[in-house]
């Protein structure tokens, strides 16, 4: 089977190491998802897919669930399985969403954590569906700043846009698709029922830790210099050192249906 994947800015084996300082996804919003779950069965097992480094896998294994952590890049999964000692409920796979190798019917739940875009959604839709047992249920999960609210990280924007005007940021384009998920995932044979949940939380992050965040952005450089992108982090450790940010504000977002 032939997998058809989105264009991408930058590779993602080089900024592995980058993601475990990313922030995380909102436990009030995957607590409530959980209790939703829960109604099918008290054991779910999920399939945590696009998982990067395994922040909902691990988060949902806190949780007290058990299942897989699906990634098709090969260095993201040797960082997330860096930690799977810590984490027995959680197995490793190294494949695409949209042909994962599960068997049919072998999971309560599929949840995309930040990662749907990047998939042949038709595929990976048929794959979910294939993979999930009758009643389960599909999410898809996103967690990005959340820019109308804290305006530190929209001054980070606007300097880097001013930097390096011709730079095209991978999350437009995000953004617009997240736009056409609820009604996707509505119309889509064999789901039924998608709900929209939606928060923003403030996380507090340490110099260090939000300039390895940027760090781990593929998109900027990739299309600028050494020399740019260096003078780029350099500003936004100094803006943060100005700023002081007490923490700063995230959304995420989840789109839930259930399996007929």
């Amino acid at each position: 089977m032939q997998v058809s994947k989105t264009a991408s800015l930058g590779s993602w084996s080089e900024v592995a190491e980058c993601y475990p300082a990313f922030p995380a996804y909102s436990r009030r919003l995957l607590k409530m998802l959980v209790d939703e779950v829960k109604h099918l069965t008290d054991a779910p097992i999920f399939g945590d897919i696009g998982a990067g480094t395994g922040a909902i896998a691990y988060a949902l294994a806190d949780m007290g669930l058990s299942g897989y952590a699906i990634e098709p890049e090969s260095q993201m999964v040797a960082v997330g399985q860096r930690l799977a000692p810590t984490y027995p409920a959680v197995s490793w796979i190294n494949a695409p969403g949209e042909c994962t190798g599960l068997a049919d019917d072998s999971l309560d739940w599929v949840c995309y954590s930040t990662s749907f875009h990047m998939t042949n959604a038709s595929e990976a839709l048929r794959e979910s569906i294939r993979i999930l047992r009758p009643r389960g249920f599909f999410t898809i999960v996103y967690v990005l700043a959340d820019l109308e609210s804290d305006p530190f990280q929209l001054e980070i924007e606007n300097r880097i846009r001013d930097m390096a005007p011709a730079v095209r940021r991978a999350v437009t384009p995000v953004i617009g698709q997240m736009g056409s998920y609820e009604a996707l995932l509505n119309q889509y044979p064999g789901l039924r029922n998608c709900i929209r949940l939606a928060t923003t939380e403030g996380i507090s992050m340490t110099e260090e830790r939000y300039i390895k965040y940027w760090s781990g952005r593929r998109d900027i450089p990739s299309q600028v210099s050494p020399e740019v992108w260096n003078s780029i982090l350099q500003m936004i450790a100094e803006t943060f050192r100005r700023w002081q940010p007490g923490s700063l504000r995230f959304r995420s977002t989840a789109w839930h249906a259930q399996r007929l």
